[in-house]
Parts: structure tokens; C-alpha cells; sequence
């Protein structure tokens, strides 16, 4: 899959606008179009800022590597959780492993 292509599939997985990605990345709404299209490729320092706005690694938006670890870290919310949940009790824990199940069953995940 292209640069272009991951782009485009996080931010859409993300229900974020090409407007609101822009912003998030400090970036023009027009220079989104443009590298989702492939019309434009994002030199690195963009590519990072890219990154950081769709809470991935810069190797998962060049193809090198698909979601893992660090990408999960790389969301903030996700970060904190994980912080959280290594504090927590044997029972506590699987009290959150149960929380999960249930969403996940939940919304048919």
C-alpha cells in the first residue's frame, strides 16, 4: 500500500476530516489532497507531523511495518491506559480484560 493510501485509510479510520488532519499536522487542507492523492509526497519532517496527527509511526505511513506496539503507544489515550492498567491489581486486571470483552462483543468487533 502507498504513502498515500495509509494517509487516506487513517485518517478515514480516524473519521477525521481532510480539514481536521491539516490542522492537526499544522498543515494545508490543499497539501492533504494532494499527498492523498499522490499527486504530492511528504518530505520527512511533514511525514512525522503526519504521524504524530494520525497517532501512527512514520515506518507504518512508509509501508515498512504495519501496526504494532509502538503505534498503540503512539495515541495518547492508549499510552495512559497502558501506564494505568501495569499498576493495577491480578484482579483488577482482569476485571479490564472482561470490560474489553464486552465492548468488543459489544459492537460486534
Amino acid at each position: 500500500m502507498s504513502v498515500s493510501a495509509r494517509i487516506k485509510r487513517r485518517r478515514s479510520k480516524l473519521g477525521m476530516t481532510q480539514t481536521q488532519l491539516a490542522k492537526a499536522a499544522k498543515l494545508t487542507p490543499a497539501a492533504i489532497s494532494q499527498f492523498e492523492s499522490g499527486a504530492r509526497k511528504p518530505a520527512f519532517d511533514t511525514l512525522s507531523s503526519l504521524a504524530d496527527a494520525l497517532k501512527v509511526t512514520t515506518d507504518y505511513l512508509l509501508g515498512k511495518k504495519e501496526h504494532g506496539y509502538d503505534d498503540l503507544l503512539a495515541d495518547p489515550r492508549v499510552s495512559v491506559m497502558f501506564r494505568g492498567i501495569m499498576e493495577l491489581s491480578e484482579k483488577d486486571k482482569d476485571s479490564m480484560l472482561e470490560f474489553y470483552q464486552f465492548l468488543k462483543d459489544k459492537n460486534g468487533k
